[in-house]
């Protein structure tokens, strides 16, 4: 498989994000300066929340999220739980973009680390002092929906897209305390743990939709959905034999790059079922 030719950059600030197997070659200039911002805002704030992809709860977790925070309290929510196979246990809260679901657990949530914080602020004469929340996550993992939903009110941008954070801002919660809450834009690592993790953050639109070869990118999500839910592609799409071949010559006149892109686009609107990656 032929790498993309790697562009140059003169922002020393950008980082590459790489993968072996779906030939990433991206440098993202915005997602490296919201990691750095994040990295110095995070000793001002009182408490993490880490939105990730229930489809992917462990490749869309930041690895190095809880040796930011040191001893801050974390608490992982659950993100895009109505598109997720529900027979996937996951212990914690489940939200999702389309109702208010547990919503009121995240606050009381919330409040419940705030107690102890707030407390010690008293002894010292600060009263009713913002109790500042942060909430973290890959792009697209819904973190803009959620604290839309938590203020109740549109008060950030959403799209089905990664990217469309593009700096941090305060918002007001309504509660039993003075909660303010940081939208952060999303956090690409470094680098990825390994290429399985970075097939699911590409599959489930974590990452640009520009940074990889889409045709590479659906031949492995046939292999892996197909591990994992044996036969559903295969009757779904009426085929002899899995293959993006066999899709192609079935649904896209023979061309790969619409083979892919039907596939792609299926997995993301779940079209076959609800399924998890993880």
């Amino acid at each position: 498989m032929s790498k993309n030719k790697k562009t140059e950059t003169s922002n020393s600030e950008e980082q590459e994000f790489s993968s072996r197997v779906l030939g990433f070659n991206w440098y993202p200039g915005h997602i490296a300066k919201a990691e750095k911002q994040l990295r110095e805002k995070i000793s001002l704030i009182d408490m993490v929340i880490e939105l990730v992809d229930a489809r992917i709860p462990e490749s869309s977790a930041h690895k190095e999220l809880h040796l930011w925070a040191k001893d801050k309290p974390v608490l992982k929510i659950f993100s895009k739980s109505d598109i997720a196979d529900k027979s996937k246990i996951l212990s914690g809260i489940k939200v999702n973009s389309k109702n208010r679901n547990n919503i009121d657990k995240v606050i009381k949530e919330i409040e419940k680390q705030a107690k102890p914080i707030n407390d010690r602020y008293k002894l010292k004469g600060l009263i009713n002092r913002p109790f500042k929340v942060m909430i973290v996550g890959y792009p697209n993992v819904g973190k803009s929906s959620l604290i839309n939903a938590l203020a109740k009110k549109k008060k950030v941008q959403v799209a089905n897209k990664p990217g469309v954070t593009r700096q941090q801002q305060w918002i007001d919660i309504n509660s039993n305390i003075n909660i303010k809450l940081l939208d952060t834009p999303g956090i690409i690592p470094t680098k990825f743990d390994n290429d399985d993790q970075a097939l699911k953050l590409a599959l489930c639109s974590c990452v640009s939709d520009k940074s990889f070869d889409s045709v590479e990118l659906a031949r492995l999500a046939l292999d892996l959905i197909d591990s994992l839910y044996p036969g559903m592609l295969q009757e779904f799409y009426e085929l002899d034999s899995l293959s993006l071949e066999a899709l192609a010559e079935k649904k896209a006149n023979s061309k790969l790059e619409k083979a892919a892109e039907i596939l792609i686009n299926d997995f993301r609107a779940q079209r076959f079922a609800k399924i998890s990656l993880e």
